[in-house]
């Protein structure tokens, strides 16, 4: 039996290898030009909005900015990244301002976790969003 030697002490010292931190330009290439659907949020699976819709977070590569549908009202906003770690902020959220019976409970916990979003972790097309300490959201690309 032949054993990598690399994964073997990897384990035993309880790490695991991390996903490749991603250039500014890397990424926007990685994310942009599609609809990425939340999936989960905080560790829950994440409710469906107005009309049954799931939220929805798309960013704009040439611009850094992002858009989506937030449950009821669309959003949009901007983000930050740095060069040579996973980290990834959002600035001030904007939203519309319609009210509906379904979804603004699910808009309200989205725009926080985008505020709270620190660092991502992206793994083809499933795109994690991060706190200091666990996970705020996870999107899953949907449409280009």
């Amino acid at each position: 039996m032949r054993l990598h030697i690399p994964l073997l002490v990897l384990a035993l010292m309880g790490c695991r290898p991390t996903a490749p931190v991603l250039s500014p330009v890397d990424f926007r290439r990685a994310v942009s030009g599609s609809d990425w659907e939340l999936g989960e949020l905080r560790g829950q699976p994440a409710p469906h909005g107005a009309g049954n819709r799931r939220a929805t977070l798309r960013f704009d590569a040439d611009s850094a900015r992002i858009s989506g549908f937030a449950g009821c009202n669309r959003y949009f906003g901007g983000y930050t990244l740095h060069d040579d770690e996973p980290v990834l902020r959002f600035g001030a959220i904007g939203m519309t301002r319609m009210a509906c019976s379904q979804g603004m409970q699910l808009e309200t916990q989205l725009a926080d976790a985008l505020r709270q979003t620190s660092r991502y972790t992206l793994h083809e097309d499933r795109l994690i969003l991060m706190d200091a300490d666990r996970s705020q959201a996870v999107f899953v690309r949907g449409s280009r």
